[in-house]
């Protein structure tokens, strides 16, 4: 089907599935940068299926890196900046799409070449921030202009190595402009200081551990995404049951592998079987409390569930949620006031206190930003109560191709 601009019919019928989930874009983005620096016949495999991680490796191409790709593996036969010597252009240009890890690992991998590259990305990728990457390389002597010939970013290196120099990092907005820096210089010794750590330091763990387990290894495996998990299992959870056959066990590595446990202190019934991770309605689950610094990508999912569990739940500490594909605060307030869900936000601590209700509300037609959680979450929603219609429905391409069909 294609989903592009269109709506997509929600019916409110139970979940009663067993799923193979799709595999982690995040691991698959920085294993990707890994394999673009090593060559070598560095193999990665299980690569996810997610429009970002497809564009990562057509932007690889197009500056020089020759794939073998074969089902869901990819061997790297040459190396980034070596591979420069195989293209003509001096200009390249790059359509890098919408995706932060996209765009953020390419532009720290690309500076250390000599050539010109002019990002071209999709979306409001272009309205979300980028100086606390920009600066740093800058700081390497490379040349970068903004908004110049239509192009978002140009950017021409070679980044200026110096063992004795420290680059400093600011992760206030983003932890990506962290993994960016250290997928992309990490066969180079100069020291990178990260300051201002104010969320989703997991993922500078997933980054430093990645890099760790391909130190010494020329393959990568990619875990299942369990940012992908939460929605089957959230919906299971309310309304059926399901059973995730591919995913044994929990990845230390994901913060979005929190859900599982934030679910199980809530009483859900979850658990780990030999033959997958189950979930099921078979349990009342109370109101609950998160700090979401850590996990951002999944309040839109908890939001859903404190929405439909009876009782006050708290997600706070979000601001984190105002430079993603959308200022997702203001899309879940949003959804939220669409469906009827009394709630109370309170901005000076971006916290969100959701009373929630086990009635259905009417059907609706449900219009989020064009953001993939949102639009996944959305669809919660809807199937959860009386059903309607979702906008943007193609927008889950970005990082769950099969969502619908998954979930139907």
């Amino acid at each position: 089907m294609n989903l592009k601009n269109s709506l997509y019919k929600v019916s409110p019928t139970p979940f009663l599935k067993e799923i193979l989930l799709p595999t982690s874009k995040s691991h698959s983005n920085r294993a990707l940068i890994i394999g673009a620096t090593r060559g070598n016949g560095f193999r990665v495999d299980n690569l996810a299926t997610s429009t970002d991680v497809n564009t990562m490796l057509s932007c690889l191409e197009a500056v020089g890196i020759k794939l073998i790709r074969n089902q869901d593996s990819v061997t790297f036969l040459n190396s980034f900046p070596a591979c420069e010597v195989e293209t003509s252009k001096d200009v390249i240009d790059l359509k890098t799409g919408d995706g932060g890890t996209t765009n953020r690992f390419l532009l720290a991998l690309l500076s250390r070449g000599q050539k010109t590259y002019r990002f071209f990305p999709s979306e409001k990728m272009s309205e979300r921030p980028i100086d606390d990457l920009l600066y740093p390389l800058k700081e390497l002597n490379v040349k970068i202009e903004n908004n110049k010939n239509e192009a978002w970013v140009e950017l021409t290196g070679p980044a200026q190595m110096d063992h004795t120099k420290k680059i400093v990092i600011d992760c206030k907005v983003s932890t990506q402009f962290a993994s960016a820096m250290l997928l992309s210089f990490s066969n180079h010794e100069f020291e990178i200081e990260l300051k201002n750590i104010r969320a989703s330091e997991t993922y500078i763990t997933m980054t430093k551990a990645i890099l760790t387990m391909t130190k010494n290894a020329n393959s990568f495996l990619v875990p299942v995404d369990f940012s992908c998990l939460s929605y089957p299992v959230a919906f299971a959870l309310l309304n059926g049951s399901v059973l995730i056959k591919n995913c044994l066990s929990l990845d230390p590595l994901q913060a979005d592998g929190a859900f599982i446990e934030l679910m199980q202190n809530a009483g859900g019934d979850i658990e780990w079987t030999p033959n997958g991770l189950r979930a099921s309605s078979k349990n009342t689950l109370s109101s609950f409390s998160v700090d979401g610094a850590q996990f951002p990508d999944l309040i839109p999912t908890l939001a859903f569930m404190a929405a439909h569990i009876e009782g006050e739940s708290v997600l706070s500490n979000l601001s984190v949620l105002r430079h993603k594909e959308s200022d997702r605060i203001e899309e879940i307030l949003s959804i939220l006031k669409n469906l009827g869900i009394d709630f109370q936000f309170i901005p000076n601590r971006d916290e969100i206190r959701i009373q929630g209700k086990i009635e259905r509300n009417p059907e609706v037609t449900l219009v989020t930003a064009r953001d993939h959680r949102m639009v996944m979450t959305g669809y919660l929603f809807l199937r959860k109560n009386s059903g309607g219609w979702l906008a943007h429905s193609d927008c889950v391409e970005k990082s769950f191709p099969d969502f619908f069909k998954l979930m139907e």
